[in-house]
């Protein structure tokens, strides 16, 4: 508890051990694995906004900790900057220079819709898909096309190529898509980036990359080494558990990169630079991670297929299924028992995302369905 830690703690160089305690104390909070704990809809489980139910690694809790002792240094930043650069070039084989940080990957994304606004041009994206950066960009007055994706609900590269207009200043993709969890083709869309980064920036959000295991699917973070307009965002707030910590990175050309850090207002901070330096060589938690989210998204499959439910596969740490009726009334049915899940996305609003919690959380998600909807 809070009032356990005194201020001599503090004051004596416990600060570490201060924000273990905290930590300690309400990392496993809304979990059905936690003994005792009961959902309610006032405590319910967070399965409405793809968070990792797991939290940020050891190492990576243990980086914050030794971090804090610096953190009043803007040179501390700064290096940690450097050094997660080096790291990340090496595992995406780019260079330094074509990386840079953001407090979160929104912070990149909201940033290239002010570079819009402010030079000129409108903004060519998916419908359903993340509207980070359209959200931003239409506050601004920057015109928005919007192409729903096709039967499969896939981005359709095709309906988007022919969409194009010489207005058109940023082609926005996700991928996967969200709340669509499905993914582009690899060798359409690198054939899609190349082309038309020709006529103007392709900018691809890869949030849920670390989750992809399928074969069909490519980063395109390659091409930004390569090709002028192409850029790409990750964001550690999935995977490795930093939706609070707050860290994005955007992989460009060196023209891109200067013009996004002239631009941007926001910056990273050196907690979680150097707790991403531990989390990104953190393999095996990922794995770990990666594994449990084959877990509670095979019960989700399970549950849906033994009830014919239409769902979508998916290629990251959520699911979208068709619920028959409005959303905002399986959203409150859920409510009811504890569960939080995902809001209405429009023009599906029979449909429901659902985030991965962990496999115990996703049993209790299983019997609350089958109770409120199977009859």
């Amino acid at each position: 508890m809070i009032s356990d830690i005194t201020r001599r703690d503090w004051i004596k160089g416990g600060s570490a051990l201060a924000v273990a305690m905290l930590m300690g104390n309400r990392a496993n909070a809304q979990d059905m694995a936690v003994p005792g704990f009961v959902p309610t809809p006032e405590n319910p489980l967070r399965l409405s906004s793809n968070e990792n139910p797991y939290g940020i690694s050891r190492l990576a809790k243990n980086a914050v900790m030794e971090t804090l002792d610096k953190s009043h240094l803007y040179s501390s930043r700064r290096e940690g900057e450097m050094g997660l650069a080096k790291i990340l070039a090496e595992i995406e084989g780019v260079d330094t220079k074509n990386i840079t940080f953001s407090g979160g990957s929104g912070e990149i994304l909201k940033t290239l819709g002010l570079i819009t606004a402010v030079e000129g041009g409108s903004v060519l994206t998916a419908d359903p898909t993340y509207h980070g950066l359209t959200r931003y960009a239409i506050n601004r007055n920057v015109p928005i096309k919007h192409i729903p994706v096709d039967d499969s609900m896939t981005i359709d590269l095709d309906a988007m190529r022919a969409a194009y207009t010489d207005d058109v200043s940023i082609i926005y993709l996700v991928n996967p898509n969200n709340p669509l969890p499905t993914i582009m083709e690899k060798n359409k869309l690198r054939e899609f980036c190349i082309e038309m980064s020709q006529k103007c920036l392709v900018f691809i959000d890869e949030a849920y990359h670390e989750f992809v295991e399928n074969p069909d699917y490519a980063t395109m973070v390659p091409l930004t080494a390569t090709h002028e307009n192409i850029v790409v965002a990750r964001t550690a707030s999935k995977i490795h558990g930093f939706a609070g910590l707050r860290l994005g990175i955007g992989y460009g050309s060196e023209m891109w990169i200067d013009k996004i850090n002239e631009y941007i207002t926001g910056s990273s901070n050196s907690l979680a630079l150097n707790a991403a330096m531990a989390s990104y060589r953190d393999t095996e938690t990922q794995d770990f991670v990666r594994r449990k989210n084959r877990e509670s998204k095979q019960i989700v499959y399970n549950l849906f297929d033994k009830h014919n439910v239409r769902y979508i596969k998916s290629n990251t740490n959520f699911i979208f299924f068709e619920t028959g009726i409005d959303v905002n009334e399986v959203r409150e049915r859920f409510q009811n028992h504890g569960i939080m899940v995902g809001r209405e996305f429009q023009p599906y609003t029979t449909w429901c995302r659902v985030s991965m919690g962990k496999p115990e959380d996703m049993v209790y998600f299983a019997e609350v369905y089958e109770k409120e909807f199977v009859s």
